[in-house]
């Protein structure tokens, strides 16, 4: 196996982890989990479980758009997120559990992909430039400008009415709410928490200050600022680490189901963050060139 094939399965297979861990977290308010539905009555576990086994194979591409283009990467990574979706559609008789995660975690393959074509490092600041520059001016394009026979999606009927830019507005400013915010939380609580609470208590830093679109179009904008006013008091309880924190976390998650709340920009972004934590532990800890690399697994508690 060369290094190239190395380093395309190694990455894929961290994507794939973060796919698997993101939805195997317990307790997520409003969100699908191993023990609830969230507030969603279309989808569950198992439905994520199928969702991700289908649209797994299609990190390696995206991977290898990165290796292979240098310019105009966003443009040939859409045909094979739009297949990537369609199995995903198969997988779930119809119900969208992936989609957004397919566009987040696709362009941080491929950022990898150009990383290591470039032979440059693969780091937060190496995948947070690299994600910046692959999807720059997608706002512009995707959220300012508008078929007027076809109308606004949802995305754009918010950046219209509230200037609220979404995953576009993540990954073009370079990932900052995980840079920022998500990554800290879940290098301080990982030393001392299983990584299932890590997981939790990294979800509610992402959901005190992300402008999550999924919650402003089930429900309103009021839901955001209730979803961030809660998850910071849920998090200066300590969050999973404190019994305050976890019952709080608990009776959140009803008020969320009551008012069909469900932050999924925020999951996406979990996984998202997961996957750039353990990218940059193993180019760090093990094999830069990714010739041989000793995995060892973490010990995982739910």
């Amino acid at each position: 196996m060369t290094n190239r094939d190395t380093f395309i399965k190694k990455i894929s297979q961290i994507a794939l982890e973060a796919t698997l861990l993101e939805v195997s977290t317990h307790p997520k308010p409003g969100l699908v989990t191993p023990f609830s539905n969230g507030s969603h009555k279309d989808m569950s576990y198992v439905t994520f479980m199928k969702s991700a086994s289908y649209i797994a194979p299609y990190f390696s591409e995206f991977i290898n758009i990165g290796i292979i283009y240098s310019e105009n990467i966003l443009d040939k990574l859409r045909p094979i997120g739009l297949i990537a979706e369609k199995d995903m559609f198969y997988a779930t008789d119809g119900v969208n559990t992936h989609k957004g995660l397919i566009f987040l975690l696709g362009v941080i393959c491929a950022g990898c992909g150009v990383l290591f074509r470039e032979n440059k490092a693969i780091n937060r600041i190496s995948i947070s430039k690299i994600v910046s520059e692959i999807t720059e001016g997608i706002v512009e394009r995707e959220l300012n400008n508008y078929d007027e026979k076809k109308g606004m999606t949802n995305g754009q009927r918010i950046y219209k009415k509230y200037g609220l830019t979404g995953i576009r507005g993540e990954v073009e400013g370079g990932l900052k709410s995980i840079i920022d915010y998500a990554l800290p939380t879940f290098e301080k609580y990982n030393k001392r928490l299983s990584i299932n609470d890590t997981l939790v208590n990294t979800l509610l830093s992402l959901m005190t200050v992300v402008d999550d679109t999924t919650v402003v179009h089930r429900t309103s904008i009021e839901g955001l600022n209730f979803v961030k006013k809660h998850s910071k008091i849920a998090l200066e309880l300590g969050g999973m680490a404190t019994k305050e924190g976890v019952d709080y976390i608990e009776n959140l998650d009803r008020k969320f189901k009551e008012r069909n709340i469900s932050p999924g920009g925020c999951a996406d972004l979990l996984a998202a963050t997961y996957m750039i934590y353990k990218i940059e532990a193993i180019w760090r800890n093990e094999y830069a060139d990714f010739t041989f690399i000793n995995y060892q697994s973490q010990q995982e508690i739910y």
